[in-house]
């Protein structure tokens, strides 16, 4: 029986196939082999292998000619953003990080924006006991960031955790992410971030900004 069956876009994913692709959307432009997948997720080869082949028949992760593994993040945004909410939920799930719940449901259920997303980077993705818990939200248009500057460090300083807010607009997206190789702040959170809101959006800009 296949892993995974489709409704429109929507892709269902069993639990090991679900785990293999946390691995590649946590680490959207590295690539892995099978044995390194295998091995962080403390899962033998061969059931590693049956859970990614209907990923890579639905070309979500993509085989080199060397047999590498990475994520194709231009397609199946909504089994990304799944993958991603699943990420987020795991998060979420820890008692050091139930005031981080309560901060992503005010945030989500006062802001006025119809687009635009809120995510978790740094120490947070890698420690329970993170120094700083850097929060950046993303907002459609530079002219609307300072108001969300106040609007999301009023909110923060309500909580008794050490929130760094940061927020930038698309524009600076799509500029960041055509640098490949400079250190910005959006090279950094392809690799290191939880998605909290917005998923789906953020995967429509990364297809768009690194062409």
């Amino acid at each position: 029986m296949n892993s995974c069956s489709y409704k429109g876009e929507h892709m269902y994913l069993n639990k090991s196939t679900l785990k293999v692709l946390q691995i590649f959307v946590g680490h959207i432009t590295e690539s892995f082999t099978l044995r390194e997948v295998a091995r962080r997720l403390n899962m033998h080869v061969s059931l590693t292998h049956r859970a990614i082949q209907p990923l890579i028949e639905n070309d979500i992760i993509q085989q080199d000619k060397h047999k590498n593994l990475s994520l194709n993040y231009k397609i199946h945004h909504e089994t990304l953003a799944f993958a991603e909410y699943s990420r987020r939920d795991d998060l979420l799930s820890k008692g050091t990080f139930k005031d981080l719940d309560l901060f992503m449901e005010e945030i989500i259920n006062k802001i006025k924006e119809a687009s635009f997303i809120l995510l978790v980077f740094g120490s947070t993705v890698e420690s329970d006991t993170p120094r700083d818990i850097d929060i950046l939200l993303i907002v459609d248009s530079t002219d609307k960031i300072e108001f969300h500057e106040k609007f999301i460090h009023n909110i923060a300083s309500n909580y008794d955790l050490p929130f760094e807010e940061h927020v930038i607009g698309f524009e600076s997206v799509y500029s960041m992410l055509t640098k490949r190789d400079e250190k910005n702040v959006m090279n950094e959170i392809l690799n290191k971030h939880i998605i909290l809101y917005g998923a789906e959006l953020f995967y429509r800009l990364i297809q768009r900004g690194r062409l």
